[in-house]
């Protein structure tokens, strides 16, 4: 499959209850992972995360879905043009 560049955004709005399983899936994907930013918000109790990937859609599709399925973190993703 041909691999392109994706922008994810994370939202994690419990920072204590899914960081673990948040960087658990990240280090699945670090592979394609491109760039990670973290931006905690500590007075509020969220954190979010931007990631460039480089991936196939099917890896992007599963990256994004395990993500989803943790409690308290909202994922969107945008694929890029060449």
């Amino acid at each position: 499959m041909d691999e392109r560049f994706y922008v994810l955004t994370l939202l994690v709005e419990d920072i204590e209850s899914a960081y673990l399983q948040v960087n658990k899936v990240l280090h699945e994907y670090a592979d394609y992972i491109r760039l990670r930013v973290g931006y905690p918000v500590k007075e509020e109790g969220i954190g979010i995360i931007f990631l460039v990937v480089r991936a196939d859609n099917d890896t992007i599709g599963a990256f994004a879905g395990k993500l989803g399925q943790i409690n308290h973190v909202c994922v969107r993703s945008m694929a890029l043009r060449r």
